[in-house]
């Protein structure tokens, strides 16, 4: 992205704390979130030490690695409604996670990217998400699904922003994301057939806003056996029912505003 003359500093801030914050229990070295963030070390440190002095950042002490500070929860408490929000979801999440036997999750679209806020489930399927992980639209289950729930323009727009970020996927790893998107499109619905973990297959829809607009994703990840052919229709039919009742419990409504 291009920064507006002027706010530099404030886009590399950004894109710092976002860094963090995906990364908020391993924490990150200054050397590897300089170099992740494009950044020279001097630059980063300087960037990160105005930022713990604010208490938006901290370093731990056992290994000096950064990770998020007090100050963002404390900014966190003026958005009430969010909370409402995942706190809404959550009893849904359980039943879809007890129901079928996997992992249910909670996406926030979060302009170009999705960001998981809520995760219920059985540790033992196979994955990597946790409340707090950071994803490009196109390069989760999740996001594709709010992808396809967007005018064209608007998702085409989307698709190639994700493909000209730096941190974009490359290789095997891109390669198994078109896949997803391919097959998402084909279907209407998020779908991943084990291509990022094997033997663990993803399903997930959009929850719209009054305005029928995508801000919200709920998915599973299930054992493939689990979700063959002959099960998906149920697991879509609950998906959907708990993405339903989410969009119309007030909660929703106030966070969609």
């Amino acid at each position: 992205m291009n920064a507006p003359a002027g706010t530099q500093s404030i886009i590399r801030t950004i894109n710092i704390l976002k860094a963090v914050a995906d990364r908020r229990e391993i924490g990150w070295r200054l050397t590897d979130l300089a170099a992740h963030c494009g950044l020279g070390k001097s630059t980063t440190y300087r960037i990160v030490a105005c930022l713990c002095s604010e208490r938006m950042l901290q370093q731990r002490p056992d290994d000096r690695r950064y990770i998020p500070g007090q100050l963002l929860y404390e900014l966190a408490l003026a958005l009430p409604s969010y909370a409402a929000f995942k706190d809404a979801a959550h009893p849904g999440l359980e039943q879809l996670s007890k129901r079928l036997g996997g992992i249910a999750f909670l996406y926030l679209r979060s302009g170009e990217e999705a960001v998981c806020i809520d995760r219920v489930g059985d540790a033992a399927v196979p994955a990597i998400t946790g409340v707090g992980t950071r994803r490009l639209l196109s390069e989760s289950t999740f996001g594709i699904s709010m992808l396809f729930a967007m005018p064209r323009q608007e998702r085409e727009l989307l698709l190639a922003a994700n493909r000209r970020d730096p941190h974009a996927a490359k290789g095997e790893r891109a390669a198994a994301y078109r896949r997803i998107l391919q097959r998402s499109r084909r279907c209407g619905f998020g779908l991943n057939e084990g291509d990022i973990t094997q033997g663990t297959t993803g399903i997930a829809v959009p929850v719209v806003d009054r305005f029928k607009r995508p801000i919200a994703s709920i998915g599973v990840m299930v054992p493939s056996e689990k979700c063959g052919a002959d099960r998906r229709p149920r697991v879509l039919a609950l998906l959907r029912e708990t993405a339903l009742a989410l969009a119309a419990d007030s909660a929703f409504s106030v966070a969609a505003t």
